[in-house]
């Protein structure tokens, strides 16, 4: 089976390209060429991911996410390949260039599913954190832990996330893939929701040492909860143990 996954040398792409490392999996990413191979599966992770980014840099979101995606649709359609791609739970109400290109995507993907019978697997990300990461509550807070910072809370943190370790997102796909799953829609998170409040907690616990912390109003508009209600992630790694491996690649990153 050859898989090109595409984004292999950011956070999760390059999870899921380690993952699946063999003679048969193709990466790709920034500067790189877009061969016109056949492939199995397209794993489709590259994508410019920073909300207020994408509000001063509207044209190059578009190009670098939505237009993207509909070249790699174009792929799979003519390879007849299966087409998996990450979206999130921003998307429903789009405040931002970012989050209207997740959405419009999805609606790409199912017109292609209609119209040509494209297979797919649209993957609905929640807060997706762990090694590799340098941005996101998890690495921040830890961060601030370790090395005495202060950090920053927006809101007056009972806001609710669903938190999922990276590494619980290749053996599932790989599960949906043996498994030859329907086409759709699926939920990857915990189906466990944790306040900011509580996940300063959980590191000042693992770390142990207390977060100086400061609380901002919010830059954006922010649902109070959002959590996968029908994961497909099964045995999902608990929050302390991805904030203990966490805390480990930040001692590592440093040194």
């Amino acid at each position: 089976m050859k898989l090109l996954v595409t984004g292999n040398r950011g956070f999760i792409g390059s999870h899921i390209y380690d993952y699946f490392n063999s003679n048969d999996v193709v990466g790709f990413d920034l500067n790189d060429s877009l061969s016109d191979q056949k492939y199995d599966v397209i794993i489709h992770m590259a994508a410019r991911g920073l909300i207020r980014k994408s509000i001063e840099m509207p044209l190059q979101y578009f190009e670098d996410d939505l237009s993207l995606v509909i070249r790699l649709l174009e792929l799979a359609r003519k390879h007849d390949s299966l087409f998996i791609f990450p979206t999130s739970g921003s998307t429903a109400e789009p405040t931002n260039p970012y989050s209207l290109s997740k959405k419009h995507a999805e609606e790409w993907i199912r017109l292609y599913g209609t119209l040509y019978g494209l297979k797919y697997y649209t993957l609905r990300f929640f807060n997706i954190y762990g090694e590799g990461a340098r941005k996101g509550a998890v690495y921040l807070f830890t961060k601030a832990a370790l090395h005495g910072e202060k950090a920053v809370v927006y809101g007056d943190g009972t806001h609710v996330r669903d938190f999922l370790y990276v590494g619980d997102i290749p053996r599932t796909i790989d599960n949906m893939i043996k498994n030859n799953f329907p086409k759709g829609e699926y939920e990857f998170g915990s189906g466990i929701g944790t306040s900011v409040n509580e996940l300063i907690s959980k590191v000042e616990k693992v770390v142990n040492k207390k977060i100086d912390r400061k609380n901002e109003d919010y830059i954006l508009k922010e649902a109070e909860e959002l959590i996968a209600r029908n994961s497909v992630v099964r045995n999902p790694t608990s929050l302390e143990t991805g904030i203990t491996r966490v805390a480990e690649f930040i001692k590592k990153d440093i040194d």
